[in-house]
């Protein structure tokens, strides 16, 4: 009883590196395509921890942002687009973003 055989070593990181990667397009693809905006957010989250890519961050946090602006909730919006420029600059994002500042005066 002790040693793992290299073998089922290496079986179990890859299934669980297939299962990362799974979990994370799941919540890629509802953060991009779910209308029901309680899932989206929720999965926009969850797709945020699973990626340190500052494309894809910037990317997930601005649909992040969007659906906090459809729900009405002007100052998460606000945040996740300041989240989303922190990731990587974009001047589309800071567009959208400006648009929804005066909304909040």
């Amino acid at each position: 009883m002790g040693r793992i055989p290299p073998v089922s070593a290496i079986a179990v990181a890859l299934i669980a590196l297939f299962s990362l990667r799974e979990a994370s397009a799941d919540d890629l693809g509802k953060c991009a395509h779910q209308r029901d905006l309680d899932k989206k957010i929720a999965s926009c989250i969850e797709a945020s921890k699973l990626t340190s890519y500052p494309w894809i961050l910037r990317w997930v946090y601005r649909e992040l942002a969007r659906g906090y602006r459809e729900r009405g909730e002007i100052q998460k919006a606000i945040v996740s687009y300041e989240q989303s420029l922190a990731a990587e600059e974009s001047e589309s994002v800071r567009r959208e973003m400006q648009e929804i500042v005066p909304l909040t005066q």
